[in-house]
C-alpha cells in the first residue's frame, strides 16, 4: 500500500498514512462507499464525526506479486466485492465532532457503549501500555461484502476465513504503530456465530498495548447488527526494516 501520508488539517486529528486509492482501485463493486452507504447500519456507521479516515481499499495487483492472496484471490465478484476501511477515535475531542458536524458532512456521534459489542477491543491504551497520544491505539475497521465462493460448507463461509479477515485487519492497525510494520507470531481465534454468505460485515481492530517491539492486539467480526460472529487477539513484532507488509 501506498506510504505516503494523508494530510489531516487541525491539531486534533493525528496524521494517518494514506492507503487507499479512491479511482481505479480494482474492486468489483464499482463505488464501494456508495454500495456501503445504501445499508442503513453502515451508513450511519461511515457517518461518525469521530472517523478520521475513510478510504477506498487499493486492490491492484502488486508487480512484486506481495499481498495476491487480498489483492487477486480474495477480490472477485464471488468472494471479496468490495472494502473500505475507517480509523476511529475511540474518546474524539469536542472541537473536532462539532467541526464535523458544521461542515454537514457527519451526523451524530456514536457514543462509546454502541460502537461494539466486544468490550475487550476497547480496552487498553493509555502512557501504561505504551501509548504515544501523538499515534493513538485508533479503532481501524473494515467493511467488506463476502461473496458465496468463500464458503467451506454450502452457504456457509469457511472457518479458516474468519482468522484470515481479522489477521488482515489487525495486521493493518499494528502496522499503522510501527515505522517499518510488523508480522504475526501469535493469533486466537473465538469463533461464536456462522457467516452465512453472501453477507456484509465489518471487521475491526485495535492494538490495545505496545512494548518494545511488542504489539498487541484485538480484534471481532460483526454482522450488520453488530452481532459479534468471532473475536481475535494476538502479538505481532515490529519490524527493523522494510520487507514489504500486508495491509487490507
Amino acid at each position: 500500500m501506498a506510504s505516503t501520508q494523508n494530510q489531516n488539517q487541525g491539531q486534533d486529528r493525528p496524521i494517518i498514512k494514506a492507503h487507499s486509492a479512491p479511482e481505479n482501485h480494482s474492486q468489483h463493486v464499482k463505488d464501494p462507499l456508495a454500495h456501503f452507504n445504501a445499508i442503513p447500519p453502515f451508513a450511519k456507521m461511515l457517518s461518525d464525526p469521530a472517523l478520521l479516515s475513510t478510504q477506498v481499499v487499493d486492490r491492484r495487483p502488486l508487480p512484486s506479486g506481495e499481498s495476491n492472496f487480498v489483492r487477486k484471490v480474495m477480490n472477485s465478484g464471488s468472494t471479496v466485492r468490495a472494502c473500505v476501511t475507517f480509523f476511529r477515535m475511540l474518546q474524539p475531542p469536542a472541537s473536532m465532532v462539532k467541526k464535523a458536524q458544521a461542515a454537514g458532512t457527519k451526523g451524530e456521534l456514536i457514543p462509546m457503549e454502541e460502537i461494539t459489542k466486544s468490550k475487550a477491543m476497547l480496552q487498553g491504551g493509555g502512557a501504561q501500555d505504551g501509548e504515544d497520544m501523538k499515534n493513538p491505539f485508533l479503532l481501524f475497521s473494515a467493511l467488506v461484502d463476502l461473496g458465496e465462493d468463500l464458503c467451506g460448507y454450502a452457504g456457509t463461509m469457511h472457518g479458516g476465513l474468519f482468522a484470515v479477515l481479522m489477521d488482515e485487519v489487525m495486521g493493518t492497525a499494528a502496522n499503522f504503530q510501527s515505522e517499518h510494520g510488523a508480522y504475526t507470531v501469535q493469533f486466537n481465534t473465538n469463533l461464536q456465530k456462522a457467516i452465512k454468505l453472501p453477507m456484509v460485515v465489518v471487521i475491526r481492530g485495535r492494538v490495545v498495548k505496545k512494548a518494545g517491539r511488542k504489539i498487541m492486539v484485538r480484534g471481532c467480526i460483526e454482522d450488520q447488527n453488530g452481532n459479534i460472529m468471532a473475536e481475535g487477539d494476538g502479538l505481532w513484532i515490529q519490524m527493523d526494516k522494510n520487507v514489504g507488509r500486508s495491509q487490507l
